[in-house]
């Protein structure tokens, strides 16, 4: 492994080693080579937030907001609106971004090509959307055979392979988030009315958005989408906000991840909700935040004798 914090696999080893002794014995990480590979995992994870950390610090190139352009790029996108003082868009780009993932070969087409009607119509911004709602649902039903085509429409990510393309779906859940976004006025006034609700504390907060968005289709039946949009949130400095828990109820691959590491069987039958907690208290050890022991568990578990790179 090469890179920023590579110097630190060693010293998550030993803390792993110290997670070990005080809450276990721990059958799956009873081997070097699976705390050496977690310990790549956690690197990783740190890796990606430190990336975006990098983005925050330099200037946007304007085409990055435009889908039409070969250089799209939500994420800097995002952070574009908001230097711009475009908190809406900012946000409403995050969520275009988090629905649909950065595939591994495709990158950003699939959100590329929605978000600006496959070249042939209007982006589908904030203001857009806002406008004509009825508009981008006829765009999605004309463009039903594009969609159907991954050669031609793109992928989700890995993360959202399980999200449909039919116009319907695709409809329903940008209808049911900007309703979401909206429904205290601006995004500004919904953190506001957070605060008052839940007080300042990032955790605090961030656990009542993701509790709200239960309505958003797509991403409040699970629990994937929201916390991953509400984590960049957090990373793109859009909401002052961080995940006070890894969250493991309705969890795949990060509680089969706790699975292995408590019992050494992904299988077990035990819930998210059981594990939630003691997955949380690992944080005292590791001291890496919520999100990169989230991270790392998942992408562990897939493969924990041997470290491989996983993009979401």
């Amino acid at each position: 492994m090469s890179g920023i914090h590579k110097d630190r696999i060693n010293e998550f080893v030993k803390k792993i080693g110290q997670i070990d002794a005080q809450f276990g014995p721990l059958p799956g990480i009873s081997t070097a080579e699976r705390r050496s590979c977690w310990a790549q995992q956690i690197v990783s994870s740190l890796r990606r937030i430190s990336y975006t950390d990098t983005l925050l610090m330099r200037r946007v190139n304007p085409a990055r907001v435009d889908p039409h352009s070969s250089i799209f790029d939500p994420v800097r996108g995002a952070l574009y609106f908001q230097s711009n003082g475009q908190l809406d868009e900012a946000v409403w780009l995050t969520f275009v971004l988090t629905h649909f993932g950065k595939h591994a070969v495709d990158e950003w087409k699939l959100a590329a090509n929605v978000y600006g009607s496959f070249g042939v119509g209007p982006v589908w911004s904030f203001a857009q959307y806002a406008a004509d709602p009825a508009g981008f649902e006829n765009m999605l039903a004309a463009n039903s055979g594009r969609l159907a085509d991954a050669g031609i429409s793109g992928s989700f990510s890995n993360h959202r392979k399980f999200q449909s393309k039919k116009p319907q779906a695709l409809a329903k859940t940008f209808r049911t988030y900007y309703e979401w976004q909206t429904e205290s006025g601006s995004f500004r006034d919904r953190i506001i009315a957070t605060h008052a609700n839940v007080g300042q504390e990032p955790q605090a907060a961030f656990d009542a958005l993701y509790r709200s968005m239960k309505g958003v289709f797509g991403f409040g039946g699970g629990r994937l989408g929201r916390f991953d949009f509400l984590t960049m949130l957090g990373k793109l400095q859009l909401a002052p906000i961080a995940p006070g828990s890894v969250y493991l109820d309705k969890a795949t691959g990060p509680l089969s991840g706790a699975r292995l590491l408590f019992f050494n069987d992904r299988n077990r039958h035990v819930t998210g909700r059981a594990l939630e907690p003691r997955v949380d208290a690992l944080d005292e050890i590791l001291a890496v935040g919520k999100q990169v022991i989230e991270d790392s568990l998942c992408n562990w578990q897939k493969s924990p004798d041997a470290y491989v790179y996983f993009r979401g």
